[in-house]
């Protein structure tokens, strides 16, 4: 076999074998409509603290304000200007969003 077709060979066998890999990196994110838990350290932050307390959280690339929410019964860190959750019908997210 010449040089040429095993490089192609060898390539087509390594883009086969990373189309898995590619699928799977994607599936850390929640379906659409439903939302993300906050990293613990959100929850930390806002131990000992009221809802709708502002906050400020440093972190190794600076530092910037926060809100402690509610979420799922648990006070959670928000940055400052974070869209709201989606509104849900009891049933999931409303139709439409």
């Amino acid at each position: 076999m010449p040089l040429s077709q095993r490089k192609n060979l060898v390539l087509c066998c390594l883009m086969t074998a990373m189309l898995p890999m590619l699928t799977w990196a994607g599936n850390d994110r929640p379906p659409r409509g439903e939302r993300r838990r906050p990293p613990q350290a959100a929850f930390d932050a806002c131990k000992g603290k009221t809802e709708g307390a502002s906050i400020t959280i440093a972190t190794p690339h600076g530092s910037f304000k926060a809100i402690c929410r509610n979420f799922e019964g648990a006070l959670a860190a928000v940055p400052e200007g974070a869209p709201p959750p989606p509104q849900t019908n009891g049933n999931g997210p409303t139709p439409g969003r």
